[in-house]
């Protein structure tokens, strides 16, 4: 397992109890791998990820580019990934109940006060990934004293 893989699990480990909604919508999720400002993970779609039409809510892909976008920086060696100063998603397609989802998040920059994130989530089709939505989120974090 590679240091920065130890670092997102150990950082996960630490988030995932104190978040009611992060261990309701991602209590299944497998980060499976990390290097420097990239991480990967998957998880299965079941039937609390879905909206009343039966397909992949939005809240859950704003949850995942939120959850994903911290664990980017967490892959950078920080301990704390910040708070929240902006998030966008991007609705592209869809998923439905048992579909695998894929998710990469980078850590595009993680500088002194803020880090911009980028995330992918994408469903595993027999012709490959699709994508199901993108996001990008800012972070507010402190790395160095000012």
């Amino acid at each position: 397992m590679s240091t920065e893989l130890q670092q997102v699990q150990k950082v996960w480990d630490r988030t995932r109890p104190n978040s009611p909604i992060y261990e309701f919508l991602l209590n299944a999720i497998e980060i499976y791998e990390a290097e420097k400002g990239v991480v990967r993970a998957r998880i299965q779609v079941t039937p609390h990820h879905l909206n009343s039409k039966g397909s992949l809510h939005g809240a859950f892909s704003a949850c995942v580019t939120d959850w994903a976008g911290g664990m980017a920086i967490a892959s950078h060696g920080l301990d704390s990934t910040g708070v929240s100063t902006d998030i966008h998603v991007n609705y592209l397609s869809t998923a439905t109940d048992g579909d695998w989802l894929e998710i990469e998040s980078r850590a595009n920059k993680v500088g002194k006060s803020l880090a911009f994130t980028t995330v992918t989530i994408s469903k595993k089709t027999e012709e490959g990934l699709t994508i199901v939505a993108q996001g990008s989120h800012t972070k507010y974090v402190r790395t160095r004293s000012a």
